[in-house]
């Protein structure tokens, strides 16, 4: 970037001098060498692969510096000339160098973007062919001159812009690297259009900066590490729908009207069987383009679908095994409780002391909470299943809240937190009453988990419109912005749950909304506007059940 930023300030210096003069002649070729020195050093230095087109490129700029040297020494020299000839050789020299990379990347089978450059060079052969080419075939004149200049000449820019054009269809094109090469060939392109459209050009004047700059950009590409990147190989990808290639084809459609209206208004002849041929190339270029497109689209859809497909059938297995395993953890599970429970029996023959007491004591809590996480585990397997039937009855709201909010008492005063329930009287609902247990528990577990020593958690039972609410408050760490939804995935945790260190699986939440769900109701959460997290559930009075199986009891 360094070599670029002072090498285009110097090229001002060159207009300083009088014009046909030997500074400026030098200073002109001090810049096009300044690029093949600068190819060499970054073909040593940061050693491409393949490296051969780096060659093949500094040996078309070469060719170059060879025809502005024959100018220089014979600027009066009639086309076709020396310097003709070198020109003629160099721009093949150039585009060869950008065809190497694309072999070499393998963007050459990427057949939607080899399309794509072709349309944008029949667009650049339009304007080429109306504004210079078809001028040159009916002007008076030596035929030699006419031929180079008004044929040669646009059919080399033409190529250089295929070539340059077909870059796209490596992801090299995203790199410094290309966008300087394409600088340097833009520009490039500019100067010959402006010779081209200017009468009795004789060199040395402001169209030499574009040439100049050419060069510059070249060598800066050189020099930049992203150069050993354009010619490696490539996965070949699936074609997009882009706007930018949207916008290619747009302009490409757009480009023979347009020019057709300017040579209109300037009064031109454009040739219309060869405009017409070129037109109806770039409309069937386009249909086969969009056609491309919408395959590769039903394609990837299709293999959205497969690996869908595959997906489910993935997560279905999940669910079993974890359903399989957690049924087959239960009995053992089921058998620790019964004997440690009965070795804490004080009325057993060998009374236990103290110490092992309180070793049978952290055995029982353990197997406790190991057999309410394989519970958890089922139960969400039986949810994805669907295998998941509720034992209905006339439920009192009232009578669930208070007693789950009596078994929460020890776990909060342990915490630091007080408990509180307000009611507005018994409230009658159609439900699963140990469902309904186990839905408040989830969220007053919840709820005394994230509330720090101090807190407050509230459990309301209201009346709502057609049934009866729930609401769990609490004075906690409250719910992430944008997690209102997630919190009920499976297995989720929130940022501030793996932060504090709070034991959990993701499960709690996800189960207490599914069985709000199967009897008819909703459950959501919100951000406390003074800090702190809101849990409603809301039940209809008669809620839409299925009574297909009875589900075997779940120790808890």
């Amino acid at each position: 970037m360094g070599a670029l930023g002072v090498q285009l300030a110097l090229s001002a210096i060159y207009f300083l001098f009088p014009r046909y003069g030997i500074v400026q002649y030098t200073l002109y070729e001090v810049f096009a060498g300044v690029a093949v020195a600068a190819i060499a050093y970054g073909v040593r230095r940061y050693r491409p692969m393949p490296w051969a087109p780096w060659v093949v490129f500094a040996t078309g700029i070469a060719a170059f510096i060879s025809g502005d040297i024959f100018t220089d020494v014979h600027p009066n020299a009639t086309s076709p000339s020396s310097a003709d000839v070198s020109y003629l050789i160099g721009y093949p020299l150039l585009a060869g160098t950008v065809v190497m990379l694309v072999v070499a990347s393998g963007g050459y089978r990427r057949s939607g973007a080899l399309v794509d450059a072709t349309i944008v060079t029949l667009a650049f052969t339009v304007f080429q062919w109306i504004y210079v080419m078809y001028p040159a075939v009916h002007a008076s004149g030596p035929l030699g001159g006419r031929v180079v200049l008004g044929i040669l000449y646009p059919i080399m820019d033409i190529v250089l812009l295929g070539a340059a054009a077909g870059f796209f269809v490596t992801p090299a094109w995203r790199t410094p690297a290309f966008a300087l090469l394409v600088l340097g060939m833009a520009t490039q392109l500019i100067g010959d259009t402006a010779i081209s459209l200017s009468p009795g050009y004789s060199g040395a004047g402001w169209t030499d900066w574009p040439f100049m700059a050419s060069y510059i950009f070249w060598g800066a590409a050189a020099l930049d590490p992203s150069m050993r990147r354009l010619g490696e190989p490539s996965p070949r990808a699936v074609g997009g729908v882009s706007r930018w290639r949207l916008a290619v084809l747009t302009a490409a459609l757009l480009s023979v009207p347009i020019a057709r209206v300017i040579a209109d208004v300037q009064g031109r002849m454009i040739g219309v069987w060869v405009v017409a041929a070129l037109w109806s190339a770039i409309c069937l270029l386009v249909i086969a383009r969009i056609a491309g497109i919408l395959g590769s689209v039903e394609r990837a859809r299709g293999l959205l679908a497969e690996q869908n497909e595959e997906l489910i059938q993935a997560d279905r297995l999940k669910d079993e095994f974890i359903a399989l395993v957690s049924h087959d953890l239960r009995t053992p599970l089921t058998s620790i409780i019964g004997y440690v429970e009965l070795a804490l029996d004080d009325g057993s023959d060998a009374p236990l002391d103290e110490e092992r007491r309180r070793y049978l004591e952290v055995v029982a809590r353990s197997s406790d909470r190991l057999l309410r996480l394989v519970d958890d585990l089922l139960l969400a397997a039986r949810l994805q299943s669907g295998r998941f039937a509720l034992n209905v009855a006339e439920t009192d709201l009232q009578k669930v809240a208070e007693e789950v909010l009596d078994e929460m008492h020890g776990r909060a005063e342990r915490k630091g937190v007080s408990l509180f329930i307000a009611c507005d009287g018994p409230m009658i609902v159609e439900g699963d009453r140990r469902r309904l247990m186990q839905l408040l528990d989830n969220l007053l577990s919840n709820a005394i988990k994230f509330t720090p020593q101090g807190g407050r958690v509230e459990l309301r039972v209201e009346r709502a419109l057609g049934g009866a609410a729930l609401e769990v408050l609490d004075t906690g760490v409250g719910i992430e912005p944008g997690d209102e939804e997630r919190i009920f995935d499976r297995f989720y945790r929130s940022a501030s749950s793996v932060t504090e260190h709070v034991q959990g699986t993701g499960l709690g939440l996800f189960i207490a909304r599914a069985i709000a769900e199967r009897h008819g109701g909703s459950l959501v959460a919100r951000r406390r506007e003074n800090g702190g997290s809101a849990f409603r559930v809301e039940l209809p009075a008669h809620g839409i059940v299925s009574f297909t199986e009875t589900e075997g009891e779940l120790v808890a």
